[in-house]
């Protein structure tokens, strides 16, 4: 794709699709298997959750999508397709180009994502003078309007303020207007809420909602918290252990769960309903060692219907309906299992 294009529109086709993604850390010693052959896509308007335990590779997925994956780590296998055409194919260059301008990231920590001596506008200066060229009085009016449109109180003062001037909610607000000045066609927003209160998540949530239904953009929110996926996305990749576990509609997922992990993670979420003696549930074991490249189910060792099956041979990820896949030899059919 041209530089200074957006992506064309590929009608009938994903706006981004992910193929047998895999992703590797070298170390010096061993080598850490951070995605495993992961498959996923994202339609233009349609926001899609991925969720999961930490260190199922959900964040290096996204750092994967944007050429981002720090060193020693590097995507070994797969593709990444964005608009049609294959980011891991295109220059540095033209990465660059495409990162900010086309595909916008709301980091999971804004307190560590702003340079501290910069003040907010200086970051803004940086994005709109390398994507869109503007000038400097037009960077000026873009920043306040940006900020004006998250919610900043009095947007022409705070732009002149350092990061550490600001509160959580506020430099999460930044980090959202940031991802979003340059009208990219893709977001995502690793752990939007993390280490904000209540209250504020919600206000960061429903403003990430507002933006993608205004802007028609496809949107990634990446978070371990179901609560959140329930609420704010059309769509739902469970990852465990850097595969795909299951892919569904939400209220498909949430009312027919066919993987067991995926029923076991639904199972640990508390309920209002639940009576006391309700026990609460917890997913036995641990998750297999980053470091053994797993050639079988992964959640084998802590699933109560494994056999010898699962353990000695990968499930594929198959359709169980339209729109409904999972990697699993004994899927679950019966949805009463979820109370």
């Amino acid at each position: 794709m041209r530089d200074d294009q957006q992506p064309q529109d590929l009608s009938g086709q994903p706006l981004l699709e992910i193929r047998d993604l895999q992703v590797s850390f070298q170390l010096e010693r061993s080598t850490i298997y951070a995605v495993q052959g992961l498959d996923l896509r994202v339609d233009a308007g349609e926001r899609l959750g991925v969720v999961g335990e930490s260190g199922s590779g959900k964040s290096v997925t996204a750092q994967s999508v944007l050429r981002m994956v720090p060193s020693p780590g590097r995507v070994t296998g797969g593709d990444i397709v964005f608009a049609g055409e294959s980011l891991l194919a295109q220059p540095p260059h033209r990465v660059r180009r495409v990162r900010g301008r086309q595909i916008g990231m709301i980091p999971q920590n804004p307190m560590t994502s702003l340079n501290p001596v910069l003040t907010v506008e200086d970051h803004f200066d940086e994005v709109l003078s390398l994507h869109l060229g503007l000038s400097g009085a037009e960077r000026h009016d873009r920043t306040v309007e940006l900020l004006r449109s998250v919610g900043i109180p009095d947007p022409a003062t705070r732009m002149r303020e350092y990061p550490h001037r600001l509160s959580g909610g506020q430099l999460q607000r930044v980090m959202i207007a940031l991802a979003m000045a340059c009208r990219p066609r893709l977001l995502i927003a690793d752990e939007p809420t993390t280490a904000l209160d209540v209250t504020i998540q919600a206000q960061i949530l429903k403003l990430f909602d507002d933006l993608v239904a205004q802007s028609n953009v496809g949107a990634i929110l990446i978070t371990h918290n179901l609560g959140i996926v329930a609420g704010h996305c059309d769509r739902v990749v469970v990852m465990y252990a850097g595969r795909v576990m299951e892919t569904a509609a939400v209220t498909d997922l949430f009312a027919h769960p066919a993987h067991p992990y995926t029923l076991g993670l639904l199972r640990c979420v508390p309920r209002l309903t639940a009576t006391r003696t309700r026990k609460f549930h917890a997913i036995p074991g641990l998750p297999p060692r980053v470091t053994e490249r797993v050639d079988a189910c992964p959640f084998a060792p802590r699933c109560e219907r494994a056999t010898e099956t699962c353990r000695t041979r990968t499930p594929p990820l198959d359709d169980i309906r339209p729109g409904h896949s999972i990697a699993c030899w004994h899927p679950v059919t019966d949805a009463t299992e979820v109370a």
